[in-house]
């Protein structure tokens, strides 16, 4: 979700009940909400959910849920500006870092089936040691507006509400546990679109206009701090040219179920190229299809076709083409706007939770950097774009 993997969304809380919160994971952003809810550059093989609560001094947050079958999750809470903090522990803890309840197994730790239980708490008093815990506020705060964000990458299946984590939440010594308000049928409740947010608050970073791949530090509001970015302006080209984007992928664990993190001979967790309007909320591409379907822009790692050699050749051209592009040895379609052709696009490459030993991630480049020190700094995984003809594609005379 965005640039930084965000939805700058929050639905309004009850602020009659314990700790300004009404239900748990009021608000979801994902493959089945994208009709409704697409703002902030979402990744669309990714679910959020967002919860926000009120900060109290005597508050806390008890997180209890399974470990589900999915690429990645991780749980994020955030400031009233809807920023990562730190307070004695970091607002962020990934899939792999989480600890198993006594007699479960956490998939990411060690070679297990998904379903182990774990609890995480949200406190105001955290330290760096602790494990499982995320601060409830940056350090002095002790009113205001908290978000809590989980997110899953590529489930196995459709998650639904019954899959959600728990949340109990305590102040001044009285605990509640809320449901969830997310339907099982994926529906947003009339009620929570009374929650989002104004239209400013919806403004992304700013974007390169170049058209070459730089790194950005996030967009939005949200980051997700696993994720680095490469961006560049596109345009759709005349003529029925298509854009082609070009360089060696990295590898990446197989399938979506967890594995073992860090894993050998595994360079990141996830990695997506997506397309994306440069409008002021950010929308990734949705076409919609005659059978009832969309086309996104997004193409995450497992729709990514490679050649023997390891690299990804993305072609970004109008659904007509789609046939045509998706006929070529080692190419991966990716739509440009049905709606809005003619629109400037966002290209967003992404890179999740690199391994130590990968000094070509995203994240070793310095946010800011030119293109030709991004280009030097990650050798043959940088990616290379270019216009060409799609015959020329075909016959692989595209330089």
């Amino acid at each position: 979700m965005a640039a930084a993997t965000a939805i700058p969304i929050a639905a309004q809380a009850d602020t009659g009940s314990s700790g300004g919160v009404a239900c748990t994971w009021a608000t979801e952003m994902s493959p089945r909400t994208l009709d409704r809810i697409n703002v902030a550059y979402p990744d669309t093989n990714a679910w959020y959910w967002i919860m926000p609560y009120d900060i109290g001094p005597d508050t806390t947050l008890t997180i209890k849920g399974r470990f589900p079958d999915a690429r990645y999750i991780s749980f994020n809470t955030y400031d009233s500006n809807r920023a990562n903090f730190t307070n004695g522990a970091a607002s962020a803890l990934a899939d792999y870092r989480i600890t198993p309840d006594a007699g479960s197994a956490n998939p990411w730790q060690q070679t297990s089936a998904p379903g182990g239980d774990y609890t995480i708490t949200v406190r105001p008093d955290t330290h760096a040691s602790d494990p499982n815990v995320l601060p409830l506020a940056p350090a002095g705060v002790t009113s205001g507006k908290g978000y809590l964000i989980y997110r899953m990458y590529m489930p196995a299946q459709t998650p639904d509400s019954s899959s959600l984590p728990q949340v109990t939440v305590t102040t001044k010594g009285v605990a509640h546990t809320y449901g969830s308000c997310v339907e099982n049928s994926g529906g947003l409740r009339t009620q929570l679109l009374r929650g989002i947010q104004t239209l400013a608050e919806f403004v992304p970073g700013k974007m390169p206009s170049g058209t070459d791949f730089v790194r950005v530090a996030g967009a939005g509001a949200f980051p997700n701090g696993d994720n680095a970015y490469l961006v560049a302006g596109a345009t759709r080209p005349a003529d029925g040219k298509v854009v082609v984007v070009h360089a060696k992928a990295p590898t990446v664990p197989a399938g979506s179920s967890p594995s073992v993190w860090p894993r050998p001979g595994t360079d990141v967790r996830y990695f997506s190229l997506c397309n994306n309007e440069s409008s002021v909320l950010g929308p990734v591409v949705y076409n919609p299809q005659p059978v009832g379907t969309a086309d996104t822009g997004c193409r995450a790692d497992s729709e990514t076709r490679l050649d023997t050699a390891g690299f990804y050749t993305y072609v970004i051209a109008d659904e007509s083409q789609r046939a045509a592009v998706e006929a070529i040895p080692g190419a991966t379609f990716v739509p440009w706007s049905a709606q809005h052709p003619g629109s400037t696009h966002i290209l967003m490459l992404r890179n999740m939770l690199p391994a130590d030993g990968f000094d070509s991630a995203i994240q070793r480049v310095a946010p800011g950097a030119s293109a030709a020190d991004t280009a030097a700094r990650l050798g043959e995984y940088y990616p290379r774009s270019t216009v060409c003809d799609l015959n020329a594609v075909t016959t692989g005379t595209c330089a």
